[in-house]
C-alpha cells in the first residue's frame, strides 16, 4: 500500500525507459494512428497525454489527499491515547486549561483532600505524642543499665534488643536479674508451643444453608457454635484473668502463620473476612489450639476517614440491605465462636442499625465483641447482654502505636485493670512487633498474679443486662433521638428554619 501511494504522489508520468519500451511504444504510436484516441485503452490514453512539470496546485492537491488519506488515523489516536497512556493522554487533552486549586465542595476532589488532611494530621499528633513520650521517658531514667549486656533472649524482655538504642531505657514490665535467671534455668525463652488440637470444624448439626454458602445456627440439642467451637477453659474462684484477641489475621500469610504458631494458646484470633483461603486458615489455626473469630466491618464515626471495607455493615443502608451483606460476611467461613466488631463507632451506637443485626447474631447463637476499644459499653453491647447472647468489650487496645513501650505500657495496664476488677479484656494487630511482645509477656504473666483465659471464658462478665422496663426505656428514648435527628435534617425543617431567620 505504501509503494502504491509513493507511485501514486510522484510527479508527472514515467519519462525514462529502455531502449525495448522506446521500440514498443514507437509501433504503438504506429497502430494507434488510424484509431480515434478516446477509443484507446486508458492505460495507452494515459501513456500519449505530454509529460509535463509538477504545478503548485498539483503538489497542493497531492498534499491535501495526503491528510485525508492519514486524517483518520490520527483521530483514533487521539482518541485511544488516554487508554494507552492515561498520564500523557489527560495531560496533552487538558493542556493550556486553568490549573485547579481550590476543591469544589460537595466533590470528589474534596473528599480526596479531606481524607488526605486527616491522614496527615493522624500522623502528625502519632508522632508528637510518641516524641513526648520518649522525652518523658529519657529524662526520668538516665541511670546506667544494672544488668549489661544480655543475651539476645533476654535482652528481648527487657528491651535492650537490636532495635534498641544504647540510652534507651527498659520497658515497664522487663524482669529483675533474679526473675530473668530463674526463667533461664526453667528454660523459659524462646520455647516452642505445644498444640493442643480443638475438634476439626465445621460440626454437623451446627450449620445450615443460606443466601450466600453455609451460615452458623444453633443446634437441635441447644448447643450454640459460642459453646461448640470455643477454647476449653475452667475459671478459678478470686482469680483474675485477662483475655487478648488479635486481629487482621489471614491479609498477611506470614503474620497470621507467626500468629497461630507463636503465640500462646489461649490467646483468641480474629480473620478477616476478606482474605483467602480462610477455611484453609481457620483449620491451621484450631489444629494448633486456637479459638477464632471473625471479624465484623462495621462503619465508625470517622467514615470515609477509616474505611471499614467493602460489604461492609453502614447506618445509610437499609435493614434489609444490612442483613444480606451480615448473611455474606457470616458465610465466609465455618467454625468460629463469635463475631468481633471491627471499627463501628458509629453503627454499633444507632439503635434502628444495629439492633436488628445482635437479633440475627443471636439466633444464630454467635458470640458478640465489641471492639470499639473504649472501654464503655456500646448499645450493641447492651443489646447483646440483654438477649442475653454471649458478649464482651475491649477495654484496651494493645498497639494503637505500634512500638515495643508503648505495647509495654498497654500490657501493664491490662494486668492492673485484671487485678482490679477481676478480668480485663484486650485487642492487638497481627504486628511482627506486637507478637513478639505478646509471647514475652504471657511468659512471665503469672508471676504477676494474673493468668491468661480465652476470650471466650469471660463471656457476659463485663456488660449487665437490663430489666424490660429498663430495655423497652432505652428503644423508646434512642428511637426518639433518632427521629429528631432525621426531623432537623429533613427539608420542612430546613425551610421553617429558613422561615424564622428571615422573620428576625
Amino acid at each position: 500500500m505504501i509503494g502504491k501511494l509513493f507511485k501514486f504522489l510522484r510527479p508527472g508520468r514515467k519519462t525514462e525507459s529502455s531502449a525495448t519500451d522506446t521500440d514498443d511504444a514507437m509501433l504503438s504510436d504506429t497502430v494507434a494512428e488510424d484509431v480515434p484516441f478516446t477509443e484507446l485503452p486508458v492505460a495507452e490514453q494515459y501513456r500519449l497525454l505530454p509529460a509535463r512539470p509538477p504545478s503548485r496546485r498539483w503538489r497542493l492537491s497531492k498534499l491535501l489527499l495526503l491528510v485525508l488519506y492519514l486524517l483518520p488515523f490520527g483521530v483514533a489516536y487521539l482518541a485511544a491515547l488516554p487508554l494507552i497512556d492515561p498520564e500523557t493522554g489527560w495531560r496533552l487533552i487538558h493542556l493550556g486549561s486553568p490549573r485547579v486549586t481550590a476543591a469544589i465542595p460537595g466533590t470528589e476532589r474534596e473528599l480526596q483532600s479531606e481524607i488526605a488532611k486527616g491522614v496527615l494530621d493522624i500522623e502528625a499528633r502519632n508522632r508528637a505524642e510518641e516524641e513526648a513520650r520518649r522525652n518523658a521517658t529519657d529524662n526520668g531514667n538516665n541511670a546506667p543499665d544494672a544488668l549489661g549486656d544480655l543475651p539476645p533472649e533476654i535482652a528481648k524482655l527487657t528491651g535492650q534488643g537490636s532495635g534498641a538504642t544504647g540510652n534507651e531505657p527498659a520497658s515497664s514490665g522487663s524482669l529483675s536479674p533474679e526473675e530473668l535467671a530463674a526463667m533461664a534455668e526453667e528454660g523459659g525463652f524462646e520455647q516452642k508451643i505445644e498444640a493442643d488440637p480443638l475438634r476439626p470444624a465445621p460440626i454437623p448439626g451446627l450449620d445450615e444453608e443460606g443466601s450466600f454458602g453455609r451460615v452458623p445456627r444453633i443446634a437441635d440439642d441447644g448447643t450454640t457454635p459460642a459453646q461448640a467451637y470455643a477454647r476449653p477453659f475452667t475459671l478459678e474462684p478470686e482469680q483474675p484473668y485477662v483475655a487478648v484477641i488479635v486481629t487482621g489475621l489471614g491479609l498477611n500469610t506470614d503474620r497470621t502463620a507467626n500468629a497461630i504458631e507463636d503465640l500462646p494458646l489461649n490467646i483468641s484470633l480474629a480473620l478477616s473476612p476478606y482474605a483467602e483461603d480462610l477455611p484453609k486458615t481457620l483449620a491451621r489455626a484450631r489444629q494448633m489450639g486456637h479459638e477464632v473469630f471473625l471479624q465484623l466491618p462495621m462503619e465508625p464515626d470517622d467514615f470515609p476517614l477509616s474505611d471499614p471495607g467493602p460489604r461492609a455493615l453502614m447506618t445509610t443502608l437499609p435493614e434489609g440491605e444490612n442483613l444480606v451483606r451480615l448473611e455474606w460476611l457470616l458465610a465466609r467461613f465455618p467454625g468460629y465462636v463469635g463475631v468481633v466488631g471491627h471499627l463501628g463507632s458509629k453503627f454499633a451506637n444507632l439503635d434502628s442499625s444495629i439492633r436488628p443485626v445482635i437479633d440475627f447474631l443471636d439466633k444464630t447463637g454467635l458470640m458478640y465483641i465489641d471492639g470499639n476499644n473504649t472501654g464503655t459499653v456500646s448499645l450493641a453491647a447492651q443489646l447483646a447482654a440483654n438477649a442475653e447472647e454471649p458478649n464482651a468489650i475491649i477495654d484496651f487496645n494493645i498497639d494503637t502505636i505500634p512500638s515495643r513501650q508503648a505495647i509495654d505500657a498497654q500490657l501493664s495496664a491490662l494486668v492492673n485493670k485484671a487485678k482490679t476488677d477481676g478480668f480485663a479484656i484486650g485487642l492487638a494487630q497481627s504486628y511482627p512487633v506486637t507478637i513478639q511482645r505478646l509471647r514475652n509477656w504471657a511468659q512471665r504473666l503469672e508471676r504477676q498474679g494474673v493468668k491468661l483465659a480465652p476470650v471466650s471464658a469471660l463471656a457476659s462478665k463485663q456488660v449487665k443486662p437490663q430489666s424490660p422496663q429498663e430495655a423497652a426505656a432505652t428503644q423508646r428514648m434512642n428511637e426518639t433521638t433518632e427521629n429528631a435527628h432525621k426531623g432537623d435534617a429533613s427539608p420542612n425543617n430546613a425551610d421553617a428554619t429558613e422561615q424564622t431567620i428571615e422573620g428576625n
